[in-house]
This record gives structure tokens, sequence and C-alpha cells, in this order.
């Protein structure tokens, strides 16, 4: 095992002193990064995603965090945020500059993606040829407790090379255990592959209906599922509620047509579903902006 210290990107960030970022390459398939981040930009900020699956633990601070396929997360520390990915895909984020970003890392490879032992959560089982997968929750306190000795470490050599791999290792069979729910973490059940197509379905109608979308009793009764495990099948594949995604949906359609289409604002509202002046509103808290301004 390796480590070698690196520096973090000089056009929008700065680490905090003494607590440099490094990363640990454990073995070909497992690689533990860790720093702190303050940013000074509101930009995304775009990198490819290693093919594998991402542990983040975000001990404090906030990003937001867009894949192909799926609505954009928001991650707030302390949370556990993981990514599963088995193809040519990029990200992008865009870091909080109210606070820094304390973060850790363990990059493992494609083989976890096979998932022998059924710990994966159902919303991050492989699926060949599919999207990135990502799901995200609170991080229990012994992550945390974990994720501080790591950034706090004092040794140096091959002696912390071994210390930090022992860790990073930790942190990875942690997670495993609170993903598939073994430490009693307040998880809802698996998913039953059947209830995930019928929670897709109902996320299609959704976005095929967004002028006039169903009521979440009459999704639920057109999808053949009761609307309480709609809801919480919704929040587990998807990350969010039901209308809580639509809004989203709604929202990322509407500032897609201003920024390519030739349009006007009362037009984009209508069409997503909104009257001009609550579309107004709602944009304005969404993306900082009227939707005047993009026009």
């Amino acid at each position: 095992m390796t480590i070698t210290i690196i520096s973090p990107r000089s056009d929008d960030a700065a680490c905090v002193p003494g607590n440099r970022p490094g990363v640990a390459h454990i073995d070909p398939d497992i690689k533990l990064v860790t720093g702190t981040l303050c940013s000074a930009s509101e930009d995304w900020f775009e990198e490819p995603l290693e093919r594998g699956l991402r542990l983040i633990l975000v001990q404090s601070g906030q990003l937001r965090c867009r894949i192909p396929g799926q609505p954009e997360h928001l991650i707030e520390g302390p949370s556990l945020c993981t990514i599963a990915s088995d193809g040519d895909f990029t990200s992008a984020q865009i870091y909080g500059t109210e606070k820094p970003l304390r973060y850790t890392i363990v990059q493992l490879g494609v083989e976890a993606l096979n998932d022998r032992s059924g710990w994966l959560p159902e919303p991050l089982v492989r699926r060949p040829g599919g999207d990135p997968r990502i799901m995200s929750c609170p991080a229990p306190r012994a992550m945390q407790a974990l994720a501080s000795q790591i950034a706090t470490c004092q040794m140096f050599g091959p002696t912390r090379d071994l210390y930090l791999g022992g860790k990073a290792m930790e942190l990875a069979a942690l997670s495993a255990q609170f993903l598939s729910g073994e430490a009693g973490a307040t998880e809802a059940p698996r998913i039953a592959c059947p209830e995930v197509e019928r929670i897709h379905a109902a996320r299609d109608l959704l976005v095929e209906s967004l002028q006039e979308p169903p009521t979440l009793d009459a999704l639920a009764t057109r999808v053949g599922m009761n609307p309480r495990k709609l809801t919480v099948g919704f929040r587990k594949v998807f990350g969010a509620s039901v209308f809580g995604y639509l809004q989203e949906y709604r929202l990322r359609e509407a500032h897609r047509m201003l920024c390519d289409e030739e349009v006007n604002v009362s037009t984009v509202a209508y069409r997503v579903g909104y009257s001009p002046a609550h579309f107004s509103i709602a944009f304005r808290k969404r993306y900082g902006i009227s939707p005047s301004e993009i026009c």
C-alpha cells in the first residue's frame, strides 16, 4: 500500500491549514481520500465517476451533486452518500461556501457491485448498462468517530499507511453493516424487484403529466400499490418524496426550456404545471434567480 498527499483544486478551493487532503491507495480495489475543502466558487465542478462503489462520508458542510439519470441530491453533514457506477459517467458538484466541507471517501472497485453478500440496498443494486445510482442518509456516530480518527492520524511512513488502510476497511465494513440494516438502523425494509418496477412506473406517470399530475392515491392505484408503500418506496429509490421529486423535475425541466428554447416565462410555467406567479417564487427559491433573468 502507498500513500500520496495531493493538493486541492487551485481554481476555487483551498484546504484548511493543518488538514491537507490525502489519498491512500490501499490495494487495487480500495482507495481512501480525506480532507477539508473551503470553496469560494458557486460554479458546478465536473469530474469522471470512478467505476465501483463510492462511500462518501460528509462530516460537515454541504454540497449538491448531480449524476446522470437521477434527481439532484443535496448532501449535508453528517451524512453518508453512496454512489454505484459501472460505466463511463460524469458527476457534477457545487460546494457550499458558508462552511468548510469535511469529507472522507472510500472508493471500492467494481467487484463490490456484484453484492454477493446481499448488503447493498435495492437503489444501489447493479443493473448492467444502467445509469449510476445514488442514495444518502444520516451518518451514525460510529462513522463520524471513525472519520475523525482518520483525519487526525499522527503517524508517518509505512505505519501510517497500515493504520489508514485498516481504518478504510473498517469504514467500508461499517457502511456495509449500516446500509444492510444489520446495525439496527431504522432503514425501511428492502423493496422487492416488482415493487421497484411499479415505483419507476409511478415516476414515469408523474413526468408525463406535469400539467395535471395524479393525486397520490390515484397514482398508487394506477401502479398497483398502496399510498404509504409508494411513498416509502419512492423515497428509498429516488431519495425524495413523490411530490418532492415532481417539484424538482418540474423546475429542472423549466430551467432547461428557458436555456434551450425560445419561450417566455409564462409559457414555461404552464408547461410544467405552475401558474406564472407560483412558478417565479419556486424558481427563485430553487436557483437563486428569477426565471426572467435566464430568458
